[in-house]
């Protein structure tokens, strides 16, 4: 079974996709990675074809803390009924910090899995971080497929998008989903979510921007964008509403400052690459955009400004955080000053 290169990212996504088309399961998957939608979705597709006519019988799921020694030598030791495979899932185990018993069976476990089983570690509510030092990471890249879920480029959502939503019975151009994906991110899961939304609040059959303005949900850096270009034209007053906005909409101040700090370093590093005439792709390569929408508004908005500006406005967040740290009693003070900073600046 092929194992996920460094050098080539996505091979084993791809070769996942290649073996279940084929209906060959391998005996070792772990599953990790922010898209969740695809997550899901292969996780569905092994339990398709190995739940077979006793699907009670062949799927085994165990949470994190359930994960004994016993447990999982029990799982794997039962043979199938009516399918070729049995699934094992394991959510959410630590697996290259083993505990106990499976510290040191687990590895030989690992490296001994009967051809008819086929064991998921499967990570969501636990973060998964690869650890290539580690003797248990190379029994896995040696028997399994390591595979991450990462979200993903627009080249492959907006043929995605306009699909999903032709089979709700509407019709997108490519710079609407470009800008569908600004304003309400690139997580498949939430993109569903929002395209039958969009869809169903839509009398007519083309989406257009004003249908996605109006129905679409923004996510925080979509509104700071807004937010930090309401303050570069000048209109501050709309700048603080934005803010006032996010408060009521329970954003925590830390993540609101984290956004506004990233969001003046891209305005730099765009200011920065177009003083060398770097374009809107190049810029979104570098900044690691999903689509070119947001670079160009990105570089729209540099031109507004000077790099003295920019340079002060990073200080002035570092500022900011180092006062929310310091257990000022009013965090969301503290950004309404930092705009407030912004604006003289600005003057």
């Amino acid at each position: 079974m092929a194992a996920m290169k460094k050098s080539d990212p996505g091979s084993a996504l791809q070769q996942l996709k290649k073996d279940l088309s084929a209906g060959s399961v391998g005996t070792l998957y772990v599953f990790y990675g922010e898209e969740g939608y695809l997550k899901r979705y292969y996780l569905n597709r092994l339990k398709e074809l190995c739940g077979g006519p006793f699907e009670a019988f062949n799927i085994v799921v165990l949470d994190g803390e359930q994960v004994t020694a016993q447990a999982l030598t029990d799982a794997i030791d039962s043979v199938p009924m009516g399918s070729e495979k049995k699934l094992v899932i394991i959510r959410d185990y630590k697996l290259l910090q083993p505990t106990g018993d499976l510290k040191e069976l687990l590895p030989q476990l690992l490296a001994t899995l009967p051809e008819y089983v086929c064991l998921v570690f499967y990570f969501d509510a636990l973060e998964f971080k690869p650890d290539k030092r580690l003797n248990l990471w190379k029994i896995l890249e040696s028997n399994g497929q390591v595979i991450e879920f990462a979200q993903s480029t627009a080249a492959s959502l907006i043929p995605w998008i306009k699909r999903h939503f032709f089979e709700l019975g509407k019709t997108i151009e490519t710079p609407e989903c470009e800008y569908l994906l600004f304003l309400c991110g690139s997580s498949m899961e939430n993109l569903l979510t929002e395209i039958a939304k969009i869809a169903a609040g839509t009398p007519g059959e083309r989406i257009d921007k004003g249908d996605i303005d109006a129905l679409g949900s923004r996510v925080l850096e979509a509104t700071v964008f807004e937010l930090t270009d309401s303050l570069l034209e000048k209109q501050y007053g709309k700048g603080l509403l934005i803010l006032r906005d996010l408060f009521d909409m329970k954003q925590e101040p830390v993540a609101i400052l984290a956004a506004v700090t990233k969001q003046m370093q891209r305005l730099y590093g765009a200011k920065l690459a177009a003083g060398k005439g770097k374009g809107e792709s190049e810029v979104a390569q570098l900044l690691g955009f999903k689509s070119a929408y947001p670079a160009r508004r990105l570089l729209q908005s540099a031109r507004r400004c000077s790099l003295d500006y920019l340079r002060y406005a990073q200080e002035a967040c570092l500022e900011t955080d180092l006062a929310m740290k310091s257990n000022l009693p009013d965090p969301q003070r503290s950004l309404e000053l930092l705009l407030l900073r912004f604006a003289e600046a600005a003057r």
